[in-house]
């Protein structure tokens, strides 16, 4: 029997990036996107949503839930996780550059603050990848269960994994769904500019600045639920100090 084939750097790198990307209920190898890469990188399906599955047994996120991916998790798995912890720039440039060579059209020549949905459902395409934002982004969300924790929306492609502690404050919380919200891509802002915040018992509190609007549009998306507490996570509760952070210094009180 010949020896399997082994996979090479540039693959692995592919692998994270798609493995930021697409949620774990969706690993399997009848995923377009999986199906869809794997001929890029010459690789069955199979084996690229085995691949995808193993580095999940090497998640903290996916671990402490719980769950666990296949136990075949390679040393070089193991080595390139703790690359992409050790120094994130670096392993999200290299990322972006495996994506590249697959051929793939850059979508956008700058970092996309905020990506698409990539849940599974439409292509994926190559846009600056950020491994670690796809990450938080991805856990955020699973956590919310896919709805905005003020409006219960419940769109996707609507919805936005919202730092507390901005992503530049504190390099320790950028992977830690505790620092983040689920919000849709309205509250999102507002959250970022200081226009709403949430008290210690979690209910959403409207900036003064905001308060003096008078448009139906405000009544329909913010005043009607001020002092209401959000829709909490299945885990991963909001961090308080880090909220008490934003309303102490972004808040516009």
């Amino acid at each position: 029997m010949a020896a399997a084939k082994l996979w090479t750097r540039e693959e692995l790198l592919v692998a994270f990036t798609l493995y930021s990307q697409i949620p774990f209920g969706k690993l399997h190898s009848k995923n377009p996107d999986i199906i869809h890469f794997a001929k890029l990188i010459g690789r069955t399906p199979s084996a690229l949503a085995m691949k995808l599955v193993n580095l999940a047994s090497l998640d903290p996120f996916i671990t402490e839930s719980g769950r666990s991916g296949l136990k075949g998790a390679s040393n070089a798995d193991r080595a390139l996780w703790q690359e992409m912890s050790n120094d994130t720039e670096a392993f999200n440039q290299q990322c972006q550059l495996a994506m590249e060579h697959l051929g793939e059209e850059t979508v956008t020549p700058e970092l996309d603050e905020n990506p698409k949905d990539f849940s599974g459902s439409e292509r994926i395409s190559t846009v600056k990848t950020r491994v670690d934002q796809n990450l938080f982004r991805k856990n955020v969300l699973e956590v919310y269960e896919y709805r905005c924790c003020v409006t219960g929306l419940e769109e996707p492609a609507l919805l936005v994994a919202s730092h507390i502690l901005p992503w530049s404050h504190s390099i320790e919380q950028r992977l830690n769904p505790s620092n983040g919200l689920c919000l849709s891509s309205l509250h999102d802002k507002a959250f970022d500019r200081g226009l709403i915040t949430f008290d210690d018992k979690l209910e959403l509190v409207l900036s003064p600045q905001l308060k003096k609007l008078k448009s139906s549009i405000y009544v329909d998306n913010f005043e009607k639920y001020e002092g209401k507490k959000l829709r909490l996570p299945l885990s991963y509760l909001p961090n308080k100090i880090s909220l008490d952070y934003h309303r102490k210094y972004i808040f516009s009180s």
